[in-house]
């Protein structure tokens, strides 16, 4: 009997050794799978920041356009009203020299 409980032991001991290796070797391959995922979705968001980053560098350079082109637009503007407020000048100097 004492051979029949030795057996058993060692039966469950291999079973269990077993199952303890097999549980490693999944999970060691679930792991690696998680690792190739997360690095394809890492992968994928590079690109997309990659993509975002450059649309915004397009909306920047026509915004800088469009600020050129107000600014030019202002300043020839503002020649207009000065050349307008000297010519008033000229006006009024003329009329008080009357």
């Amino acid at each position: 009997m004492d051979s029949a409980i030795i057996c058993a032991l060692i039966s469950g001991a291999v079973t269990l050794i077993g199952s303890l290796t097999t549980w490693r070797i999944t999970a060691k391959k679930d792991q690696d799978e998680t690792r190739k995922q997360l690095k394809a979705e890492i992968d994928s968001l590079k690109e997309d920041v990659t993509g975002i980053n450059a649309t915004f560098q397009q909306h920047i350079a026509v915004i800088d356009v469009k600020i050129d082109t107000l600014s030019d637009r202002v300043e020839k503007h503002n020649n207009v009203i000065e050349r307008t407020y000297k010519l008033e000048q000229a006006v009024t100097d003329i009329l008080k020299d009357r």
